[in-house]
């Protein structure tokens, strides 16, 4: 791991994302830090193990997700996800939140969902109709092929490479809430899934990546 580690920081070579830049955007913490840095909307957020007390902050019922990467390989060797649930203080009496960390956030009464994938200083943003689907809209099936691109929210593509850029990551993908008071942002993936958005989306950051790649 040592030679690994030397290796990707050998400034001979260029990244897309750097590893160091990519570990730390990894961290949700970090993530809602810089976007509130740079004046970005974020859901009220916190880290605790007393569910009173993250009921007392963030009224009833609130969001919790893992502090990490929501998904892991379980020792039978099978994929697993782990989805945003909205919970209640009594919902967690009893549980070891530290066993475990979760986050817990202000739950935000989505009207649609955005995907935003940057690559450099280009962005796209697709947009899910919230009508109908899950909390966490990974949960319905059919959502995942439900985006549409939408030329609506430029402010929000540029507001998602503002925070890429202060983070360091030349490629992200990024889910933002739209709910009555606008856009906000939840989460960021320097690492993450795109090709179920719309081909004609897709392929232009397919472009857009090759372009980066050849160096033009």
């Amino acid at each position: 791991m040592t030679v690994l580690a030397a290796l990707l920081r050998d400034s001979r070579i260029s990244w897309l994302c750097g590893v160091d830049a990519l570990f730390a955007a990894e961290n949700k913490l970090v993530q809602y830090r810089a976007a509130e840095a740079i004046g970005l909307r974020v859901p009220a957020t916190f880290v605790c193990a007393d569910p009173d007390y993250l009921a007392a902050e963030l009224g009833e019922p609130f969001v919790i997700k893992p502090l990490g990467p929501g998904n892991f390989t379980d020792g039978d060797g099978v994929d697993r996800v782990v989805h945003t649930q909205a919970v209640t203080a009594q919902d967690l009496a009893g549980a070891d939140l530290l066993g475990a960390p979760f986050l817990a956030q202000k739950m935000l009464t989505a009207r649609s969902h955005l995907r935003v994938v940057t690559v450099q200083e280009r962005a796209w943003a697709a947009e899910l109709n919230a009508d109908g689907l899950p909390l966490d809209w990974r949960r319905a099936a059919r959502a995942h092929g439900s985006f549409v691109r939408s030329s609506r929210w430029d402010s929000v593509e540029q507001d998602a490479v503002r925070l890429a850029q202060h983070l360091q990551t030349g490629f992200t993908c990024q889910d933002w809430i739209v709910d009555s008071a606008g856009p906000a942002f939840v989460d960021l993936n320097p690492g993450g899934q795109w090709l179920f958005l719309p081909d004609n989306m897709a392929a232009q950051i397919a472009d857009s990546l090759a372009s980066w790649l050849r160096g033009s």
